[in-house]
């Protein structure tokens, strides 16, 4: 997958109904959440590559929206120990893609 194509899909997922928008509304959907993993996994930079900022933009947000919709996933019924598996994911992912200082 392109990194062109990975921030076509991110900007979907946050548009009205993509994955984020459910989540903001405390709607986690555990295989849609699979799925988005799996457009971070795809995600390859190599050390020497500019990253766009566009796609540092749909990054780096991710952990903090992701951790502070728990509450609201946990208001509408959604299991709080399966979505906190799915934040931990995504950090973890995001570390293996971005890397840490």
């Amino acid at each position: 997958m392109t990194i062109a194509a990975i921030i076509e899909q991110l900007e979907a997922e946050w548009d009205t109904n993509g994955f984020f928008d459910c989540v903001r509304n405390g709607d986690y959907d555990a295989i849609r959440g699979q799925e988005i993993l799996a457009v971070l996994r795809a995600i390859e930079i190599d050390d020497e590559e500019m990253v766009p900022k566009r796609l540092v933009s749909l990054l780096w947000y991710l952990p903090s929206f992701l951790s502070w919709q728990s509450e609201r996933i946990a208001e509408k019924g959604g299991n709080r120990a399966v979505y906190k598996r799915f934040v931990t994911e995504v950090e973890s992912i995001l570390e293996n893609v971005l890397g840490v200082p």
